[in-house]
């Protein structure tokens, strides 16, 4: 009687131990890098690029100023350290354009899209850290 008890107990050993190494063997299969699908990263219109690259491009002139002291004479100054590169525009493929106005002793920069036609506005820019599009 005991000898069975101990024969069904090795059993159950041997049965759970192959559902384990079934399951391991399972998931180790399906997780390999052929199965491995990168998340989508969801659609940006050309508009909603410009205006997160005006921003981002505008936050790294103020870091330059604050560091500076004083604001870039041009955006590639900003590289490597604010920015890794300066992007150009969806829209038209051109630069973004930087233009700075020193004048009676203030300091005003603009950072602009080359033709803001494209997105359907007048004005589509960055100035001293405002967006403007109308």
């Amino acid at each position: 009687m005991r000898k069975n008890k101990l024969l069904l107990l090795f059993c159950i050993l041997i049965v759970i131990t192959a559902a384990v190494l079934g399951y391991l063997s399972v998931a180790y299969w399906q997780g390999g890098v052929s199965n491995y699908e990168p998340p989508q990263q969801p659609a940006v219109s050309p508009q909603e690029r410009a205006r997160s690259d005006l921003q981002n491009l505008s936050r790294a002139v103020e870091a330059y100023f604050i560091k500076n002291m004083e604001y870039p004479g041009k955006l590639e100054l900003l590289m490597p350290e604010f920015v890794d590169r300066v992007e150009n525009d969806p829209s038209s493929g051109k630069p973004y354009q930087y233009s700075l106005d020193e004048t009676r002793g203030t300091s005003r920069y603009r950072v602009s899209v080359p033709d803001p036609k494209l997105y359907n506005a007048k004005e589509f820019h960055i100035e001293d850290g405002m967006l403007v599009q109308k």
